[in-house]
């Protein structure tokens, strides 16, 4: 059988300080307007509080060497997701042709047809 660790509720608690302080400095945070880093901002306040949780109430601070691995490549792999989604709208031109065309709208407006009635 594996290594089992036991945690004292000291660390839990300090965790759990800490999750708290960070909350009150999202709801700041939020309330402040940084312009284009308002979500840069919220994102890695909540990166920290993810890992605070992930590495003492999941403890994955006292796991094997592979766990971590693969726990980490997962952050990589969305890492990646995120950097290319947002490459991808930063070059996006909302003034191309293509977004810019509209659709011709009559003025007058056409009532529907009614609906045949069937006779029996």
């Amino acid at each position: 059988m594996g290594h089992h660790h036991v945690s004292s509720s000291a660390m839990f608690t300090n965790v759990l300080i800490v999750l708290l302080i960070l909350t009150a400095v999202t709801v700041i945070a939020s309330r402040i307007d940084f312009g284009p880093a308002n979500m840069l901002i919220a994102m890695l306040i909540a990166s920290v509080k993810a890992s605070l949780v992930i590495l003492f109430f999941m403890h994955m601070k006292w796991d094997t060497a592979i766990n971590k691995i693969v726990f980490l490549s997962s952050f990589l792999f969305l890492s990646l997701l995120f950097i290319f989604t947002l490459a991808d709208q930063a070059t996006r031109r909302i003034d191309h042709p293509m977004h810019a065309t509209k659709a011709k709208v009559s003025k007058e407006w056409a009532y529907p047809k009614p609906a045949m009635s069937e006779k029996h």
